[in-house]
């Protein structure tokens, strides 16, 4: 009975010779995050020619490596999957070549368009909208001052403001805010969105509740409260604390 079917993913501008230890360590790491089944999956050798990472996929993991090859194809691997075909593609881009991936007595099953793909033009689009985040930063010389929030733990830049806004936006220093205004959202080669701009028009102040002011403002709410209800607020509370 068969035990593998053996699959080759060629570069064509390299030889054995020519491919640096390094870079073919790279590429086998970012092929092997596409084909997952790491402990099923086995490096075999390395062919001449246009060089052929010779690899062989044991044959109980064949079906779910097929499926994750047809899930890319179809650009709709996982994140992480289509990071490591984008990453792949950006390294033969780098190296001015493409790339196949053959399965075993078949045509090319996923294909590596590296320097041969067009580049692609990856539009921005401009919005209004509103972003809440806890304010870092409010200063600068020009007529649009610059301001940072911390929004989620991360310190996020873009954000400008005429004088009058920034100055009164500077009261709640330390303190979260939620900012109107229009935003200029870009794209990424991955498909990701990021805040490229964003004019602030207006904002207001976030309010900011201890657990006791909480608890009062939940009692004020229609709804049935149980004996055990702050208990179980503070419980959770707790536990939150400790993770």
């Amino acid at each position: 009975m068969k035990k593998w079917e053996e699959y080759k993913f060629r570069i064509a501008a390299y030889t054995q010779d020519t491919l640096p230890m390094a870079r073919l360590a790279t590429y086998l790491d970012a092929l092997a995050e596409i084909l997952g089944e790491t402990p099923h999956v086995h490096f075999v050798r390395l062919e001449e020619g246009s060089l052929a990472i010779v690899h062989k996929i044991e044959i109980e993991a064949v079906p779910k490596v097929k499926e994750r090859i047809t899930a890319v194809k179809q650009r709709k691997g996982t994140t992480s999957q289509m990071r490591a075909y984008q990453h792949i593609n950006n390294m033969l881009r780098e190296d001015k070549t493409k790339a196949a991936l053959d399965e075993e007595n078949t045509a090319e099953v996923l294909i590596f368009p590296g320097s041969e793909e067009a580049k692609l033009q990856f539009t921005s689009i401009q919005q209004q909208g509103e972003i809440d985040g806890e304010v870092i930063r409010v200063g600068g010389r020009k007529e649009w001052i610059p301001i940072i929030l911390d929004i989620d733990g991360k310190e996020v830049t873009g954000f400008h403001a005429k004088r009058g806004i920034a100055k009164e936006l500077a009261k709640y220093l330390f303190e979260p805010v939620r900012l109107y205004g229009i935003g200029r959202w870009d794209r990424s080669p991955d498909g990701e969105w990021s805040l490229g701009y964003f004019a602030v028009n207006g904002f207001e102040p976030l309010e900011q509740r201890t657990l006791s002011e909480t608890i009062v403002a939940l009692r004020g709410l229609k709804g049935e409260w149980g004996k055990d209800s702050l208990q179980e607020i503070l419980d959770s509370r707790n536990y939150e604390d400790e993770h």
